[in-house]
């Protein structure tokens, strides 16, 4: 009951702070404002200093170089503290306040899915950095993932989402080995999980392959699920559910079905190897981004000039959702939210340092992204293949 009460005054206090959310004319000769928010100081604060540092890192390039058409950069930053209600407190300061064209969002699916109405109502575009689908269509349908549903109109996502990481996977497996018959075992309360479980499936289905059998984690032992999978003469089983339960599904396989591929999803990353021991020796994994991407490498120097440190993942993402706004403002010929959101929408062959990105208009996330195929051997990842992409065909 408390938590229920605790969601209904969230909910009630971000409609409030929505409801008198307005963007904040600008002048077409001042600088190009971009707000930003993420994790900064809680829990998650690694990744969205990473981020934000790879964001500053690309501002301060293209200030360096004159700007987007003589215009100066200026990154305003707001930090979430891990709460939704503080990310929707950032998202209208930065609007209502600050005046930025276009605003870059954390990792936080929490607060991403709290921040996606308010930018419904102002009119300001919103740039996830997260994975989770339903931050850009709220009604995508786990039952039938092809009908994604409408995205929203001012939200899109910039990398790949959690439902294609989960589809590459399957892709890459039907393509590039033997497996015939794929189990998925995923947690049926999480959503993203569902999701991901549902959108492998599908893929592997597309590609000709067997989903052999799909099967709710329980709560308690999960012997009789192995031994289901057993039963449908699975070559494999995509695992998808929290990274506790990922090492027990992991161990369970290795000693029922030792003859069992391992495939999971992001949440193997960065720690299962460690946990689980030789249980994951030789699973197989999909993340949106390979530590190992050559992008980290392109901006390490400057990185390390600037903040004297090596750059990860996230970086990258930050500095590219930079790149993508300048893209974005170069095509409207205008930094307006309306122009940009435009631009975004229409998005084809913009330049990131992960390649070509175009924005699949109909769902709002990029399209045929690309993703990395890794793999857990000896207790260590290995970078199968950084650069995955499926380009399905057209009829």
């Amino acid at each position: 009951m408390r938590r229920r009460a605790a969601s209904l005054l969230c909910i009630a206090f971000v409609l409030c702070l929505a409801s008198c959310v307005s963007p904040r004319p600008l002048r077409e000769t001042s600088p190009v404002r971009i707000g930003f928010f993420a994790d900064l100081s809680a829990t998650g604060a690694t990744e969205g200093t990473d981020a934000l540092k790879g964001s500053e890192l690309r501002v301060a390039e293209v200030n360096a170089s004159g700007g987007i058409g003589g215009r100066q950069i200026e990154l305003i930053i707001q930090d979430t503290k891990e709460s939704p209600a503080e990310a929707v407190k950032a998202y209208t300061q930065l609007v209502q306040e600050d005046g930025v064209s276009v605003v870059i969002g954390s990792s936080a699916a929490a607060s991403l899915t709290a921040v996606g109405p308010v930018a419904e109502l102002s009119h300001v575009p919103l740039l996830s950095l997260g994975m989770d689908d339903r931050v850009a269509i709220p009604e995508v349908n786990a039952e039938n993932t092809e009908q994604a549903g409408k995205p929203r109109a001012f939200t899109f996502l910039v990398r790949a989402s959690a439902m294609q990481t989960a589809q590459g996977l399957a892709w890459y497996v039907a393509e590039r080995s033997a497996l015939k018959r794929v189990a998925t075992l995923y947690d049926p309360v999480d959503p993203v999980c569902v999701l991901q479980a549902r959108a492998f499936e599908e893929a592997l289905r597309q590609a000709g392959r067997t989903v052999a059998v799909s099967v709710p984690l329980p709560a308690g032992d999960l012997s009789e699920a192995v031994k289901t999978i057993g039963g449908a003469n699975a070559d494999a089983v995509y695992v998808c559910a929290s990274e506790e339960a990922d090492v027990s599904v992991a161990r369970t396989v290795r000693q029922l079905l030792p003859q069992v591929m391992l495939l999971g999803n992001e949440s193997w990353y960065p720690t299962l190897a460690s946990l689980a021991g030789t249980a994951a020796n030789a699973a197989w994994f999909s993340l949106p981004f390979s530590p190992n991407d050559p992008a980290v490498r392109d901006i390490a120097s400057a990185f390390a000039a600037r903040f004297g440190d090596v750059p990860r993942p996230a970086a990258v993402a930050g500095w590219d959702a930079v790149g993508v706004v300048m893209a974005a403002v170069r095509k409207a010929g205008s930094s307006s939210p309306a122009s940009v959101r435009d631009a975004l929408e229409q998005a084809a062959g913009f330049k990131t340092l992960q390649g070509q990105l175009d924005m699949d208009p109909r769902t709002h996330r990029p399209l045929s992204p690309y993703v990395a195929i890794m793999q857990i051997a000896g207790g260590s990842y290995r970078t199968v293949d950084a650069r995955y992409r499926h380009r399905p065909s057209r009829s």
